[in-house]
């Protein structure tokens, strides 16, 4: 990581407001949630991770817990992303904020939300949150949903066009994420293809099974994003 300086970064309004509502947290609920990342499973089920530091006493009256945690999932984001220390993005983050007046900050309110980002932008567990949900990313499409429409199309003989046989095809319909749109690619299969196909995944749900099997060996936690409903 480097330490360059950041001239500027762009926050949204809701965002800001979020970040700048660390000023409200007691200071029991501020080491209950210091407490209860270091204590999570890193998991990129957000819903999850949520429920998870929900259990913390401290933390039962913060509303906008869910909120405040995303945000701090950007920031660690962020920083990865531009590979410059965390610090350098917290003063970036404060003086946006400041510099922005969406939200007032007084001088003694800046540097108490420098100190509480700089303590809370430590956690092991939001790093890896955030370096998971970019990795799993980075990919020129990202899978969204599938499905198979199979029809018998009719071969026709003669003068007077009589069915005289036919063939099943397949046609393989895949939606995916490509440059923040969403499209659908269509692929003819035939019976051939279609086992092929299910062999491919086949093997590479063995395959994710070893891994799984393996990274459960060496305690590497295996973060895993929530099921789309």
């Amino acid at each position: 990581m480097t330490t360059t300086r950041i001239n500027s970064i762009e926050i949204p309004a809701d965002e800001q407001g979020t970040l700048a509502s660390l000023l409200k947290l007691t200071d029991p609920a501020l080491a209950g949630l210091e407490r209860a990342l270091s204590e999570a499973m890193p998991t990129l089920d957000r819903q999850a991770l949520i429920s998870h530091l929900r259990k913390e006493p401290d933390l039962a009256e913060v509303s906008d817990l869910d909120n405040i945690v995303s945000s701090l999932v950007s920031l660690a984001g962020t920083g990865y992303s531009w590979q410059v220390d965390t610090d350098v993005i917290v003063q970036a983050v404060v003086e946006e904020i400041k510099s922005d007046r969406v939200v007032e900050l007084s001088d003694s309110d800046e540097e108490i939300l420098r100190g509480r980002l700089a303590r809370l932008s430590k956690s092991k567990c939001l790093e890896l949150i955030a370096k998971g949900n970019i990795l799993l990313r980075a990919n020129d499409r990202t899978f969204r949903s599938a499905k198979v429409i199979t029809d018998l199309r009719p071969i026709c003989s003669g003068d007077d066009l009589k069915v005289a046989a036919g063939v099943i095809v397949h046609q393989l319909a895949i939606r995916a994420s490509h440059n923040g749109k969403t499209d659908t690619i269509y692929f003819a299969l035939d019976t051939e293809d279609l086992v092929s196909a299910g062999d491919v995944i086949a093997r590479a749900i063995k395959k994710e099974k070893a891994l799984r099997e393996f990274a459960d060996s060496s305690n590497t936690p295996i973060l895993t994003p929530a099921a789309e409903k």
